[in-house]
């Protein structure tokens, strides 16, 4: 099986790792994959950036901390990877 990234956005309440996450977005590495979020979802598969770095995902883009300290429509915005065997 290749090895395929998938790609995680996580939208959380602060720029640190344990705040509570607001949105979650998958990425998968399939041809015609549509990536929904889903407003009316109270719970996610990680409750923060933090439980999904336990589960193995890997932080490559962090929120710009220079920014305004006001929280805007989509939070603070973290982009995580996970290098996978993925079957097609």
């Amino acid at each position: 099986m290749p090895i395929k990234q998938r790609l995680l956005y996580i939208s959380s309440e602060t720029t640190h790792p344990q705040s509570k996450a607001l949105s979650i977005a998958l990425y998968e590495p399939e041809r015609d994959y549509i990536t929904e979020i889903d407003p009316t979802i109270s719970s996610f598969e990680y409750d923060s950036v933090h439980d999904a770095l336990i589960d193995g995902w890997r932080v490559v883009h962090f929120p710009d901390q220079r920014g305004s300290d006001t929280l805007d429509l989509i939070g603070y915005q973290f982009i995580l990877e996970k290098l996978e065997d993925y079957g097609d």
